[in-house]
C-alpha cells in the first residue's frame, strides 16, 4: 500500500509539471491503471498540494473523476449568475478553474486511433 501511495505522489509531482504547460485533462492508461484505487488519491493530492509558502502547485484544482463525489463536484463547478454591465441580462459564469484526472478504459492502439481521429476531425472544422 505504501509503495502505491509513493507512486501516486511521484507521478503527481511529474504530472503537475506537465499540467503547468498544457491546458487539458490528465488520462492514465496501461497496466498500472488497474491499480488506480491504490495510487490515484495520492496523485490527486500531490497535484492539489502547495509549495512551502502556500502557493498552489497548479493554477487549477485537480479532481479524481474515478471517485463519484469528486466527479460530481468537477461537473457541477461553481456556477453563479452575474449581471452583464449596462444591460438587464444575467448570465451563468463558472469561475472554478479545474482539470480532471481519470483512467483510460481503452488499450493503447485504440486510444491512439481515437485521438488521431478526433485531431483529424478538429482540423477539418
Amino acid at each position: 500500500m505504501e509503495a502505491f501511495r509513493c507512486l501516486g505522489e511521484v507521478a503527481g509531482d511529474a504530472m503537475a509539471q506537465a499540467l503547468t504547460l498544457v491546458d487539458g485533462l490528465a488520462v492514465i492508461g496501461g497496466g498500472v491503471s488497474g491499480a488506480h484505487p491504490l495510487f490515484l488519491p495520492a496523485l490527486v493530492n500531490a497535484l492539489n498540494d502547495t509549495f512551502g509558502d502556500g502557493c498552489p502547485r497548479l493554477g487549477v484544482r485537480a479532481f479524481n473523476i474515478e471517485d463519484p463525489s469528486e466527479r460530481a463536484a468537477f461537473l457541477k463547478g461553481a456556477v453563479r449568475e452575474i449581471k452583464v454591465p449596462g444591460t438587464s441580462r444575467v448570465i451563468a459564469q463558472d469561475p472554478l478553474p479545474r482539470t480532471a484526472v481519470g483512467m483510460s478504459r481503452l488499450g493503447t492502439s485504440e486510444a491512439v486511433a481515437v485521438g488521431a481521429c478526433a485531431f483529424a476531425l478538429s482540423k477539418l472544422g
